[in-house]
């Protein structure tokens, strides 16, 4: 009998993908734009199987859900909510309205296909059963002992239903595998062993898992004698079952004690050979076909719920890499405090290399290599270790980015690699801080004093890893570097200086000499400086 879906979606284009993808497999389609239209044709439709979006005008498809899973006559009918929510608080948000499983936009149509298959096995197995209780019950000859098969089967139906919807909250391989055997051994009380075969992602070779109800634990077994059974229901991709392991001339005596009868079931999602799902029995021919039937429907929820506990496990990885990049790139650069944001938020940082506005800060030791001439080496490099200390004290201390060393200058830029709408502000707090360690320094400093001259510009600039493979550093470049550091070279020792785009940026917040128009080497236009004297009004330093 064709069975019938309800897509409820207020989107035409989703409808009319789903209609031409679920019609192309022989199934009956009816549809429904919104909430309260779908609640009209519940009762004249009858689906097998309701595909419902979330977010809709008038009625949500979570209200839609509590009000078919509230009414005992609809509430068998399984729904598949299909959204574009993300998030494991959607999904729970989902499941407790009641609804059997979850895809999201843009989903997959091979997977859409393999879910919408699974819940209407799981539904004709369910109204099998609801006709068969029905007619025992007004039945004359009602059998006991078949009445307590019916009523296993209802209960096993419901472990599975149960197991799906936990499957679908489980994000990591080791509970997913382990709920899996607990619910063979559940559904299957002849079953004294589980066992599960993993195909590596790497190199198709097969990991035994072998779980012991007993304590409820498990244990990788390098051979369990059982593995010819287990490739050919691999590369049959059909259930297999062995009556008398001991009588199967091409089966190694198993290691396992009381394996005697074996049923064997392929895990396969979106046709991709996950491995097997095997029960055994200490008892010759302890499996039917009913058996098998049912293990199969375990298979195949158990198949999804391991492909996406993968997924999100290589995801994680992935990210955890990313972290750990961040952090070793940045770590150079920013105080602890920046990095730790960068690592919680790495998607806002591009280490490609983009183009944004940014504020950059040159501060150079003035007549520092006259001093070193007459100064030995150990004293110069310590002298100068202490000035950089200076100089990164007051950078961190901003939240700046230290971007280089350049003999005895320092670089430094802001509003990178996170956004400061104050960056300017930030930089120029920076220099005086500079000014006022140094001038401190200097006063019980044992050498002559030494000062720096600073230049700071704001404007475009390409910021990024930058580099060759062999050595790459996060850094700044274009005629906004070039042009800060041409301030620089004209500031003299203790003097701060601004250009036009940079006193822009902090008007009415500094207090500024007016210096004229200078004409830098290598550009055409003149530049208007300004001397930074100091802020015009008190300013907090980042927290």
């Amino acid at each position: 009998m064709t069975k019938t879906i309800l897509v409820v979606d207020d989107e035409p284009v989703i409808r009319n993908i789903l209609r031409d993808l679920l019609s192309s497999v022989g199934y009956h389609l009816e549809f429904a734009g919104d909430g309260f239209e779908a609640m009209q044709k519940l009762p004249i439709v009858k689906p097998d199987l309701i595909l419902l979006d979330v977010m809709m005008p008038l009625m949500s498809g979570l209200e839609v859900t509590r009000q078919v899973k509230g009414n005992p006559e609809w509430q068998p009918i399984p729904i598949i909510l299909v959204t574009a929510l993300d998030g494991r608080a959607d999904v729970v948000r989902g499941l407790d309205a009641g609804a059997d499983d979850f895809i999201r936009k843009p989903f997959d149509q091979i997977e859409l296909l393999a879910r919408v298959r699974s819940m209407l096995r799981i539904k004709a197995q369910y109204d099998l059963l609801e006709r068969r209780r029905r007619e025992l019950e007004v039945s004359l000859h009602l059998n006991g002992k078949f009445a307590r098969v019916i009523a296993r089967h209802l209960e096993e139906l419901e472990v599975l239903h149960n197991t799906g919807l936990k499957l679908i909250t489980h994000l990591d391989s080791d509970s997913v595998l382990t709920l899996i055997a607990q619910t063979a051994l559940e559904i299957i009380p002849e079953t004294c062993r589980c066992f599960m075969h993993l195909v590596s992602d790497e190199d198709e070779s097969l990991l035994p898992v072998v779980f012991f109800p007993e304590t409820n634990s498990k244990m990788i077994y390098p051979d369990l004698g059982i593995e010819p059974v287990i490739r050919q229901v691999l590369d049959s991709r059909l259930p297999a079952q062995i009556p008398d392991v001991l009588a199967a001339p091409y089966l190694c005596r198993p290691d396992i004690d009381d394996l005697r009868s074996l049923l064997a079931v392929p895990l396969v999602d979106q046709d991709r050979r996950l491995g097997t799902l095997s029960v055994a029995s200490p008892d010759v021919a302890a499996f039917t076909v009913g058996h098998e039937h049912i293990l199969s429907i375990l298979a195949d929820q158990a198949a999804v719920a391991i492909a996406k506990a993968r997924f999100f496990e290589t995801t994680v990885r992935s990210k955890e890499a990313e972290k750990v990049a961040i952090r070793r790139i940045f770590q150079r650069y920013v105080s602890p405090a920046v990095v730790d944001r960068l690592v919680n938020n790495a998607d806002d940082v591009a280490l490609g290399g983009r183009r944004q506005d940014i504020c950059v800060l040159f501060a150079d030791i003035r007549n520092f290599s006259r001093f070193t001439e007459n100064s030995p080496s150990e004293s110069v490099v310590e002298i100068l270790n202490h000035y950089f200390y200076v100089a990164v004290e007051a950078i961190m201390a901003e939240q700046g980015t230290l971007d280089k060393f350049m003999g005895d200058a320092v670089m430094a830029i802001f509003n990178a690699p996170l956004f400061q709408p104050d960056s300017t502000l930030r930089a120029v707090r920076t220099a005086l801080a500079m000014q006022q360690a140094i001038t401190r320094y200097n006063a019980t400093a044992d050498h002559a004093p030494l000062l720096f001259g600073i230049g700071i510009h704001t404007g475009p600039a390409v910021v990024g890893n930058i580099g060759a493979p062999q050595q790459m550093n996060y850094t700044a470049i274009g005629d906004t570097v070039n042009l800060a550091k041409r301030l620089q070279e004209s500031a003299v020792g203790g003097q701060i200086l601004l250009s036009q785009a940079a006193f822009n940026a902090v008007r009415g917040e500094v207090l500024v000499d007016k210096l004229g128009p200078v004409e830098f080497k290598g550009r055409v236009a003149v530049e208007q400086v300004y001397r930074l004297v100091g802020l015009a009004v008190p300013s907090t330093a980042p927290s």
